[in-house]
Order: C-alpha cells, then structure tokens, then sequence
C-alpha cells in the first residue's frame, strides 16, 4: 500500500512518548473493527482503494504505516481499542441486551452503553483522531488538526496510555480534564450488508469539523464546541459524567448519505 511514511526509519522517536524509537512495524490508523465490513462477503477477501487521482486499487488491508511507535505506545493504544470494541461490539448481541438502553427523542435514537467507562472511550476517541492526524498516508491528509490541538491530544495520550488493562483503570483517578472539544458516534440501527459504506477521512474547510466514515461508525470531531449542532449534542461524549451514548441512524438515510458521499468523493478512501 503507498504509504508515505516509509522514508521513517526504526531509528526514529516514536511520535507518541518522543522518548523510544519507532521501532513497531504495521501500525494501523484506524483500528480494524470499524473496517472489518468492507470485506464481509468479498471472495477473495478485498476492498477498492480510490486514489487522489481517481484510480481503483484492490487492497486487502487497510492502511497500516511503520516506524511511528515504539512497541510500548503500540500496545498502549492496542488496550484502549480491545476495551472499547468490545463494549461496542456487544451492541449487537443479545446476551447483553441489559448492558444498553436505548433512548428516542423525537426521529433521533442513541443507546448509552453501561459496560464502557467514559474516561477510557474518551482516550480510544483521542487516539484515533491523533492518528489520523499525524498520518502521511493520502488517505488522510484531508484530516488534519492543528499543531497545538494535536499536540494536546498527544500529551493526554502519552500521560495516560498503559500496557495494561488494569493499569490504566488505576490511573483513570488522576484524569480530570478533557480537552475542550466535542465529538460524536452515529452508526444505523442495523448494519447493512454489504455496507453500502466506505472508510475515509474529511474535514471542513476551516478545519473546526473532522469527520471519520468508519463503515458502520460516523465520528464527528470538532475543535470549536459552538459548532456542535443542537440535535448533536446529547450524545456528546467529550466530558466525565454522562454514560457512553452512540447515535442510531435510520438504515436507509445511512446508506443514502454514504452513496451520496462516496459518489461525490474527490481524495482517496476504501470501499
């Protein structure tokens, strides 16, 4: 896959701790969980990556990079995503229908999910938006933050990540404060197969709003919390109290709004 991180070396500082070298190979950007549905039902198992230019490769993966961590920051991150996807996984399993409850408020729907800490899903949220960031690969370079935002999501990772599960719930006490920030999770109420969907990166023209299309996940990320829309912002999960909530879409609004989107695309993506 071209990826433009390659001219790293193992010998450079790992872009999360600055301390270690960036010795870990094959760091994905965007956990395989969100993408594993682009390639649900393919034989052989395959996605279509567009490029800047408009041309169609067939990839089997998505994008990985190496030399951006060392292997303690690699597993550090690798903590927050078992966590999380897990707790967002069972959504969708009736053995743990008690774990969630959903609310409606008028034609909007969203579920708090009672098994995820907000503390640890604010840092996995973090995490993916840092990534995508600091990303060379062109998929992402319409997502970018700016230096100090970036930055201030580095230093509350680097603070906070540990190679253990209990570990970092013992160190979850001296977590605070949030940056001062708003992001939300849609996904429809049911996932759709195939996903009518794709995996790719974009952000607003004054760079305030970051958006992820994640398959089956919708994250909205914005720098300026004036910015979050009324109907948004229940499920806001940028602060310490409230459970973890997930917007639920219609299906087929969602898979209008994804066709619309990649119809329309002009970077690059997976689909």
């Amino acid at each position: 896959m071209n990826v433009l991180n390659d001219e790293r070396q193992p010998t450079d500082t790992c872009l999360l701790c600055n301390q270690r070298p960036a010795t870990q190979r094959n760091s994905h950007i965007i956990p395989k969980f969100f993408a594993k549905g682009i390639f649900e039902g393919t034989n052989p198992r395959h996605g279509t990556r567009l490029s800047i230019q408009g041309d169609e490769q067939s990839v089997q993966d998505i994008v990985k990079e190496n030399y951006l961590f060392c292997p303690v920051c690699e597993k550090g991150i690798s903590v927050l995503e078992t966590y999380c996807i897990r707790g967002l996984d069972k959504f969708n399993d009736i053995q743990y229908f008690n774990s969630y409850k959903t609310f409606k408020r008028g034609e909007f729907e969203y579920f708090e999910c009672k098994i995820l800490d907000i503390k640890i899903f604010n840092l996995f949220i973090y995490s993916i938006v840092w990534r995508a960031s600091i990303s060379n690969d062109y998929a992402f370079i319409p997502f970018k933050l700016i230096e100090s935002d970036e930055e201030q999501l580095r230093v509350m990772l680097q603070t906070f990540l540990e190679p253990t599960q209990t570990a970092l719930c013992n160190k979850l006490s001296d977590l605070k404060e949030l940056p001062n920030h708003k992001h939300v999770m849609i996904r429809p109420k049911k996932k759709l197969r195939p996903p009518h969907a794709g995996l790719s990166a974009v952000s607003s023209s004054d760079k305030s709003i970051h958006q992820l299309y994640l398959v089956d996940y919708l994250i909205l990320y914005l720098i300026e919390p004036i910015k979050l829309i009324y109907a948004l912002k229940e499920i806001d999960n940028n602060n310490l109290k409230n459970p973890v909530r997930v917007g639920l879409g219609d299906p087929e609004i969602w898979k209008g709004v994804n066709l619309d989107f990649i119809n329309n695309f002009r970077g690059s993506g997976i689909y």
